[in-house]
């Protein structure tokens, strides 16, 4: 079984950033976990959202609303979309980027509940995925290996460049860096990765899927169903996950975790999937669940993607299970 540590190891130390990775391959994880946009003068920089969150994003050390959902909610539904554009990643150079602060969550946003110990680092900027790359195969000796999370949505596509456009830049950035064996690239829009299979079949594509995705999927309304796989159907698949990822060229199906079901995970595995899960803290109510995370190991997960990964590695050495090495950084 495999440690990914999301965002970073975002328990503990600022989400999507260079202390993150720092604190993610100190505690010891196989893969760093990161979500990329792509700016307006076209770097690839590592975020989570596709525009500028006041959960973490911060201005001279001031955030401009109580929160991301407050500040949704300030704006006129009417014209969201406008009144978006002047925060949107993809409008924003990289230089610009770097006049924010990510180091820090809002005290007063919803979201810091769920990361109580999680440790302020003001001065924290948004890095490049080169940085991180950089970072991580110097630090570890390329030994540790790269989970990127292309962050886009059909819902709005003017929010972020097309998903050819996603597929052409990152395959051109593993490609410069030769990590194409060492990385897995994985969307909730299953377009970009359809893109990257057909640029490359050895990259190795991760398919996302919430647990809500699941109804969603299973919707009469075919246009509804097949939002984010591009106009595929799981009715053709014979409502099989496991299966469609398969047929669709994927090497990872990635579940939420509450959404994974046994019968799905040993059908996964006779496919040769490889299965990945993750936590939404929002949605399941906290960031680690002990019991579940134990049930998984049970099933025979391959992988689990955790906020938290100096607890999991502890439930695997508890269990017997190997644990990744930990990198000694001053």
């Amino acid at each position: 079984m495999q440690i990914y540590g999301h965002r970073g190891a975002r328990s503990y130390a600022p989400e999507n950033t260079l202390p993150g990775y720092k604190t993610a391959l100190k505690i010891g994880v196989d893969y760093v976990d990161m979500d990329i946009g792509i700016t307006k003068d076209g770097v690839i920089v590592v975020t989570h959202d596709m525009w500028l969150n006041p959960d973490i994003v911060s201005e001279n050390s001031k955030f401009w609303a109580n929160g991301k959902e407050e500040f949704i909610k300030s704006m006129q539904q009417d014209k969201f979309n406008q009144q978006i554009e002047p925060y949107l990643i993809k409008n924003l150079t990289f230089d610009h980027l770097q006049q924010y602060e990510v180091g820090v969550i809002n005290p007063k946003s919803p979201y810091s509940k769920f990361f109580p110990d999680q440790v302020s680092m003001p001065g924290t900027h948004i890095p490049s995925l080169q940085m991180v790359i950089d970072y991580v195969n110097k630090v570890s000796n390329k030994q540790v290996n790269f989970n990127i999370e292309i962050k886009n949505d059909p819902l709005h596509p003017d929010w972020t460049v097309s998903p050819k456009e996603f597929a052409d830049k990152i395959y051109k950035l593993l490609k410069q860096n030769n990590i194409i064996d060492k990385a897995e690239v994985q969307s909730f829009d299953w377009r970009p990765l359809y893109e990257l299979q057909q640029l490359d079949p050895k990259i190795k594509t991760g398919y996302l899927v919430g647990a809500d995705d699941i109804k969603r999927m299973q919707d009469i309304d075919t246009k509804k169903a097949g939002l984010y796989s591009g106009g595929k159907l799981l009715r053709d698949y014979h409502n099989s996950l496991p299966q469609m990822v398969k047929a669709l060229g994927g090497s990872c199906y990635e579940p939420e975790d509450i959404g994974l079901t046994k019968a799905d995970l040993d059908e996964a595995h006779k496919l040769g999937l490889k299965v990945v899960v993750w936590t939404w803290p929002e949605n399941s109510g906290g960031v680690f669940n002990s019991k579940l995370i134990n049930q998984l190991i049970d099933w025979g997960i391959d992988s689990i993607t955790t906020d938290d990964p100096g607890r999991l590695a502890s439930i695997f050495a508890a269990r017997g299970c190997r644990v990744p090495k930990r990198y000694e950084i001053r």
